[in-house]
This record gives structure tokens, C-alpha cells and sequence, in this order.
């Protein structure tokens, strides 16, 4: 099928689920058929294992947002549809590259658009019949059928009262929905991927080419290769000396320290936390400065390798230390987003370690580890937005003596049903605004829904 007509049709489905309508499955209903119109165009998609699980992703996504849209669900549809996309089109293109050509699309749809004769994917030869085509196949024929149209229903009563009771009410919204429809559609259809973007992305490689093993150069020139292995070793000693005294040290200190004025414990652990996210992420950046070129293949680098990898351990350790001090905090104040949020960090932290040792041990490129990392942001976000979290957090929150009342109510969604059901097993009176938040979500029309309140009791 002609980029085209998959262009007018999704303007027209956009349309049709978007105009005077809330976000809710809508947005998931358009993905999935999305998904389904290019299984259908391309069957062997449907035995690559890769298009396979990009598709999962996107399916995922879309009965998730169906379920109880939040940004992440928003995000993840729109990303997992753009990422299965991009790979329907150039499969071996890379995630990062696909991160900027996407970026790039969405300006540079203002000059694309104007290239009639591509997007509609007429001949050179042919140009000048652009617009005759379009007035013979569309206007022309539009005009016509609206005469008669106008002829038949003015002269039958039924058609009458039929055309007066279903009459469209043409205003500014519906305007907007469809050029803002058109504009997803032509993005996402007409994908282009730009020539600079294409030559980025043939210079990424994962592996060192043998004139980068062989040709070993400094990274200054006024430094000898020699110095930069020792330059390397003595500000890895000093690291691991830093990092052990600082590990111990946090320890040491989280072990004496109770949790008496919650304020200063809240402010103390977040500020560590995220200093030791930093520190780890700057690890690294080390990590990348040291091996990016030569040092991976010179013969005296043993000490080098040694010490990093120590230094990776360490990092670890203190990640460890940190998920640690994360679920005492936890334990004792409950669970919120940004304490869900240091598990997340943490969690990449360490895969990125993870990578990085791998990325020494076996001598990749920098971009081994870009490429990796790249990914796994990617399943992150799916992973995210695939559960109710709100009522996670409501259900362990409420088994804790201490119950911040007001964030369950005001800052969390998706657990009203939870916090229904506690007011009722204790006796307590249901407040109004939860039933009326129910109500509301309950009464919205079917494609502005959330699946979690489709069935909830208000009464």
C-alpha cells in the first residue's frame, strides 16, 4: 500500500478515536492497528525475533495505557511504536541513531511536506501531473457527489431528518485533531532517515577495526603512550583508596544513624543516593576515557585491567550499599515514586557496571557500551509502564503504621478501588472525592476510558 493512502487513512482513524475525546484507549486502540497494518504489509516480520519483541513491546504498552494511562504510558506507546517502526525501515540501523532521526523528524516535517511529488511517490517525469491527479481523483468527484448529495436529501423527508440528526458540527476542535492526525501520520509513515544520521551511524561500530589494534596512538599527542598507562594506574589507585574509605565510611555511618526527625533522615539519604548515582555514572565516563583507543591493546596494560575492574567492584559494592540504605528508608517512612525511582537508577547503575567490565574484558568500542545502555533505558520504560504502581505503593503503604494520607489521595492514581475497599473493612465512611473521581473516570465515553474504572462501584 502507497505511503499515501496509509497516511489519509490513519489521519481519518486518528480523527475519528481523537476528536472530543480524553487520551485514554484511544491511544492504544490507534498503536495496536498501527502494529497490525505493517504485520500485515510485511508477513516476515512475524519470524524475526527482534520485530517480534519490539511488537511485544508495543502491545504491552498499549493494553497497559488501555488499562490506567499515566505519562509513562503515553511515552512508552508513542516510543515502542516509533522504535518498531524504525526498525520495519532499516533494521540495522542503531537505537541511538534512531533517537535523532526521530528528534530530527518531527521539525523538519515543515519542508517534507512541501515535497508533494515524495511523499506521494509520483515520478520525476510525472510531476506535473500532481495536481491534475489530485483534482481528477479527489476534488472533482467531491464536488459532483455533493451536488447530488445536496439534490437527494433536500427532496426525501427521511434523508431530511436523517442528514439533520447526524449533521457534523464543524468547528476549530475537529479542524485540529485532523491536521494534528495528519502530522503523526506523515511522521510516522513517511519515515525518512536522514543522510548525515545514516553516516553516523555506519561509523558506530562494536568491535575495534585491526588498523585501531595495530595503530596505537596516545590520547595527546605530548603525552607518550608509556605515562598514559601510568597516568592511568596512578589515578586508579587513588580512586580505589577514595572509593573503599568512602564505602566504609557510608556504611559506618548508616549503621550509627536512626531515623528520629524524618525531614533531615529524607533529605540525608536522597542526597546520598544521588551523589552515589553520580559517582557511578562518572565511573563510567572513566571507564571510556581510559579504554576508548590504545590502552586496550597495548602489552603492559595488566595492571591497568586489574585496577579497573577493582574499581567497577567497588562501585558495585556501594550500589549494593545503597539499595540497601534505599529499602531501610523505605521499611520505615513507605513507598513513593522517587524511592521507586532510586531502585530504578540503581538497578541501570549496575547493569551499566556490568557492561562497562564486559566492555574491557573484551575489548569493545565506546559505543558497545552506548549501544547497551541505549537498550536497556528502552526495556526500562516498557518495564515501567506495564504495572499499576500507584497501587503497589498504596498496598504496601497502608500495612505501615505511619500512612501519608494525603500522598495516597492526591499524588498517586490507579488505587482508588484499594483505598475504597480499606475504608469500607474499617468501618470508615468512603470520602466523596475518591467516589467522585471514580464517577467521573466511569462516566467518560468508551474510547476516553481507563479499563481500571470501567467497572468500578461509585455507590
Amino acid at each position: 500500500m502507497k505511503k499515501q493512502f496509509l497516511i489519509f487513512i490513519s489521519t481519518i482513524l486518528f480523527a475519528v478515536l481523537f476528536y472530543d475525546q480524553e487520551l485514554g484507549i484511544n491511544l492504544s486502540i490507534f498503536a495496536i492497528i498501527l502494529l497490525i497494518a505493517q504485520l500485515v504489509m510485511q508477513p516476515k516480520l512475524l519470524r524475526d525475533k527482534r520485530a517480534l519483541t519490539l511488537a511485544l513491546c508495543v502491545v504491552a504498552t498499549s493494553f497497559s495505557n488501555a488499562w490506567l494511562l499515566s505519562v509513562v504510558t503515553v511515552l512508552s506507546v508513542v516510543i515502542s511504536s516509533f522504535v518498531f517502526r524504525y526498525y520495519v525501515v532499516d533494521p540495522q540501523l542503531k537505537l541511538i541513531s534512531k533517537a535523532f532521526n526521530f528528534a530530527f523528524s518531527w521539525p523538519a516535517f515543515v519542508g517534507r511536506i512541501f515535497l508533494i511529488d515524495q511523499w506521494f511517490e509520483f515520478k520525476k517525469e510525472d510531476s506535473k501531473k500532481t495536481l491534475v491527479t489530485i483534482f481528477s481523483y479527489v476534488i472533482l468527484p467531491f464536488c459532483i457527489l455533493s451536488v447530488f448529495f445536496g439534490l437527494y436529501v433536500s427532496s426525501s423527508d427521511m434523508l431530511n431528518n436523517w442528514y439533520n440528526r447526524y449533521e457534523w458540527n464543524i468547528d476549530g476542535l475537529i479542524i485540529f485533531t485532523i491536521i494534528f492526525g495528519f502530522y503523526i501520520s506523515f511522521v510516522f509513515w513517511h519515515i525518512k532517515v536522514f543522510d548525515f544520521i545514516k553516516i553516523i551511524d555506519k561509523s558506530l561500530k562494536f568491535n575495534f577495526t585491526k588498523e585501531q589494534q595495530t595503530n596505537q596512538k596516545p590520547s595527546f599527542n605530548f603525552i607518550p603512550l608509556d605515562f598514559e598507562v601510568r597516568s592511568g594506574i596512578i589515578t586508579l589507585v587513588s580512586l580505589n583508596c577514595m572509593l573503599l574509605f568512602f564505602v566504609i565510611v557510608f556504611n559506618v555511618e548508616n549503621a550509627q544513624q536512626t531515623i528520629q526527625h524524618i525531614s533531615e533522615y529524607s533529605s540525608r539519604t536522597h542526597s546520598q543516593i544521588y551523589l552515589i548515582i553520580t559517582s557511578v555514572f562518572l565511573a563510567m565516563v572513566v571507564v571510556l576515557f581510559f579504554f576508548k583507543d590504545a590502552l586496550n591493546f597495548i602489552k603492559n596494560n595488566t595492571w591497568l585491567l586489574r585496577l579497573t575492574k577493582i574499581w567497577i567492584g567497588l562501585n558495585a559494592f556501594l550500589i549494593a550499599s545503597a539499595f540497601y540504605q534505599n529499602s531501610v528508608y523505605i521499611n520505615a517512612m513507605g513507598l513513593t515514586y522517587k524511592r521507586l525511582g532510586v531502585y530504578l537508577f540503581l538497578i541501570i547503575c549496575l547493569i551499566g557496571l556490568v557492561y562497562s567490565f564486559l566492555k574491557i574484558h573484551n575489548k569493545r568500542t565506546n559505543f558497545y557500551l552506548i549501544d547497551r545502555m541505549s537498550w536497556i533505558i528502552f526495556y526500562s520504560l516498557i518495564f515501567c509502564s506495564i504495572f499499576n504502581w500507584g497501587n503497589i505503593m498504596t498496598n504496601y503503604n497502608l500495612q505501615k503504621d505511619r500512612i501519608d494520607w494525603y500522598y495516597l489521595t492526591n499524588d498517586l492514581s490507579g488505587n482508588e478501588k484499594t483505598l475504597i475497599e480499606y475504608y469500607k473493612k474499617k468501618n470508615r465512611e468512603v470520602p466523596k472525592y475518591l467516589l467522585n473521581r471514580m464517577k467521573y473516570h466511569k462516566d467518560l465515553p468508551f474510547l476516553s476510558k481507563q479499563l481500571y474504572y470501567s467497572n468500578a462501584k461509585v455507590d
